[in-house]
Order: structure tokens, then sequence, then C-alpha cells
């Protein structure tokens, strides 16, 4: 059994002018997201042994803002693949990992989303429907998948165990 975790980068501040999106870093809404996040992530045992994290600043500090209540504390990958690729690109890299039980996606919308709401074949249908549509900041959804090795993932071969919405916390 192998478990994704698809997470969205929290609230950030608007772009400063000159300075690149890349480097946008969490407002105080998403700092206390993230908290949300990490308690509910604890409270569930929630833990991914591995986290794929897009390399931009916002990415950056949400991981940074839910580590403490990770238990144990995963292995973590940078990538700036996360930034600007697309579906396609999102699931190939989950599907070069191996058989690492349980993976978290740190990104960015559209794909955050798009990956979230793709992958489920069944499940909860109250929280697919809930991310059918839209994908908010800091949103952790749990998929499940019925195989050993992420090489046999593929659209809606998941499970959707949960969406983890923090207005809905």
């Amino acid at each position: 059994m192998l478990r994704l975790y698809v997470m969205r980068h929290a609230k950030s501040s608007w772009a400063v002018p000159g300075a690149r999106d890349f480097d946008r870093e969490l407002n105080d809404r998403g700092i206390s997201d993230c908290l949300k996040i990490g308690k509910s992530l604890s409270s569930k045992g929630y833990s991914p042994d591995l986290i794929l994290c897009s390399s931009a600043t916002r990415t950056r500090e949400t991981l940074d803002n839910i580590l403490d209540y990770l238990d144990p504390e995963p292995e973590i990958r940078f990538t700036e693949k996360l930034y600007s690729s697309g579906l396609s690109d999102y699931i190939e890299l989950l599907q070069e990992l191996g058989e690492h039980p349980s993976v978290m996606i740190i990104g960015h919308n559209p794909m955050c989303g798009s990956l979230a709401a793709s992958m489920p074949g069944s499940g909860n249908e109250e929280s697919i429907a809930a991310i059918a549509y839209k994908y908010p900041t800091a949103t952790v959804s749990v998929i499940d998948f019925d195989f050993t090795n992420w090489s046999e993932i593929q659209q809606r071969s998941g499970i959707m165990i949960e969406a983890l919405i923090p207005s809905q916390l």
C-alpha cells in the first residue's frame, strides 16, 4: 500500500514589484494555516517518509512550518520541477520513486489541485467533491494506492482518504 499527500503551499504575500514570483514568502494567514494543517497531520498520525518540495520560497516555508509536526522526520528533496511543470511531470516524478511507502508533494496550483483531483478513482466522496473545483492554499489530500511501487500508479487508480482544508479545521 502506498500513500500520497498532496499539499499546496500556504497563502503567500503578493508579489513585490521587481521581485520574482519564485521568491514570494508566506503571509501571516499562510503561517497560521500551516500550524492548523501540521496539528491535523500529527493528530491523525499522518507522516510521509519522503517529501518532494518545490524549491520556491513559499513551498520551503510551508515545509518549515509543518515539519515539527511530522514524526519521524521524513527525507526531504527539493526540486524546481514542481515549480513550473505540468500534471504529467508531477505524476512522472512520483512514478520514478520506487518503493517509498508514503510521499508528500508540496507544490503549486494548478498542478497540486489537478493531481489531487485526478488520482483518486474512489474513496471519500465528500473530500473528492470539496477539491473538485478549488484547491485552497495549504490543503492536503491523502490518497492511498493499492500498489507496492510508485511506477504502477496512474490517474484514477487511488483511493481518496480525506482532504484537509485549513478553513474547515
